[in-house]
């Protein structure tokens, strides 16, 4: 690019910065900010906007179609165009006014995930202006309300449903490339997750029939408080974590980083079939890396009813459950009643299944990669499971290879400015992604 055009796409991408798409769980947003962003993407790309059919889900929710010599086995890229707050947060640079610093572009979503929808209409502006027609049908789709687990993508792939595209393959966000790796990696991977973990909400709660006078001393013989009944059931939780796996794509993995690390190291990834035991219990030993391999069991408030004079009849404590794939929320709440016995009542307040593990082994895993390789000639590939949720878990439904990357470098210092202050993106990185997404659309077969 001259400099004039990289002047230009940054400009653009500046631009979707500035919109104040910040989404709200109790649906209190400014609506009129959203409304702005569509017309907005199509006056910044026009000749994009020129080739594209492009509507309107769940109101603010956006869905393009980049129509290719065949309709068979379209490629779907998804982002979301909604933003959690700036409020209470110190800034270094407003959040808002997209400004340049330190080669940098900074605001809320230049990570998360403006960057991709900017990267990918750069991308088909530019090869729309090349004359260029995709071979397969690509479809892009962004939500108005990821970041507060919102209805847009549902309805989406319900629209994907009820025209009969069974999609080849979707990318979203998810991934990226990362510099900072357990186990002693020192080169950068583009991590692409294969999945995601679920999650649940669980109120615990105790109760004693009769509260014990506040004045009384305790004896042998006393019924057991409800606040001591459930700290007792919280401590055999904490002691108790959910069961261990390594899964394929852990395994994946594991020989992927297998050629980077020198050592006894270098056999065990090598030969992660034959030690699961030995690395399964390596694994357990460290709070990072235990996390790839298990449901998290996350005790987050406790409560007790209070009664004057007297101790508490009644003792509650929420409960946060990231789900793993290989686990479902039945096995895990039957785990934690269990350990915590029949006299604590457990209550499920909001859930999400995980979605299936997708096959790695595919053509599409191979062609992202060889993209990524193309663009980013010096990082490593691999497979993982993705710790938080995405919008993509929603097209499970009608897709089995579903993938989450988003093709810049993501160092610990910027990892930090996500839903953060500060977050910002490296203006050389984002122009590397318009390479990628340019990559991904024009050699897609």
């Amino acid at each position: 690019m001259s400099q004039t055009t990289v002047n230009e796409a940054v400009s653009r991408f500046q631009e979707l910065i500035k919109i104040r798409t910040i989404s709200a769980k109790d649906g209190n947003f400014d609506k009129e900010e959203f409304a702005k962003f569509l017309p907005l993407l199509k006056e910044l790309y026009p000749d994009a906007f020129s080739v594209l059919e492009a509507e309107l889900v769940n109101e603010f929710g956006i869905l393009l179609r980049w129509k290719g010599k065949t309709p068979v086995s379209p490629m779907v890229l998804m982002a979301h165009h909604d933003v959690v707050s700036d409020e209470g947060q110190e800034w270094e640079h407003p959040a808002f006014e997209a400004e340049i610093h330190d080669d940098c572009v900074w605001g809320r979503g230049t990570i998360d995930t403006k960057c991709i929808i900017a990267a990918v209409l750069e991308g088909i502006n530019d090869l729309v202006k090349a004359g260029f027609i995709p071979e397969r049908d690509i479809y892009f789709a962004s939500s108005n309300c990821e970041e507060v687990a919102g209805d847009t993508m549902p309805e989406i792939v319900k629209v994907f449903e009820e025209r009969s595209i069974q999609p080849g393959f979707v990318l979203d966000e998810g991934g990226a490339i990362m510099s900072s790796l357990p186990m002693g990696i020192k080169t950068p991977f583009a991590m692409i997750a294969l999945s995601e973990k679920g999650w649940a909400t669980l109120k615990l709660t105790a109760r004693a029939k009769n509260a014990a006078h506040g004045a009384k001393a305790t004896s042998a013989g006393d019924k057991v408080s409800a606040p001591v009944k459930l700290i007792r059931a919280l401590n055999k939780l904490e002691d108790s974590p959910s069961k261990a796996t390594i899964t394929p794509a852990l395994e994946g993995m594991l020989q992927s980083f297998a050629p980077y690390v020198s050592g006894p190291l270098n056999k065990v990834f090598e030969n992660v079939a034959y030690l699961k035991p030995i690395i399964k219990k390596a694994m357990e030993s460290n709070a990072d890396t235990a996390a790839m391999i298990r449901s998290a069991i996350i005790i987050n408030g406790y409560e007790a009813t209070p009664v004057k004079g007297a101790t508490p009849e009644t003792a509650t404590a929420t409960v946060k459950v990231r789900i793993a794939p290989q686990d479902t929320l039945d096995e895990i709440l039957a785990h934690i009643k269990k350990v915590i016995g029949k006299d604590i009542t457990v209550e499920v307040t909001d859930k999400s299944e995980p979605p299936k593990i997708s096959d790695f082994k595919t053509e599409a895993f191979d062609y992202i990669k060889e993209t990524v390789k193309k663009v980013f000639p010096d990082v490593g590939v691999s497979p993982f499971i993705l710790n938080a949720g995405t919008d993509s878990r929603h097209f499970a439904k009608i897709c089995d290879k579903i993938y989450r990357f988003g093709a810049f470098r993501l160092d610990d210092e910027l990892f930090a400015t996500v839903h953060s202050a500060n977050e910002r993106m490296p203006i050389k990185d984002y122009l590397k992604m318009v390479e990628f997404y340019t990559e991904l659309m024009k050699n897609l077969k």
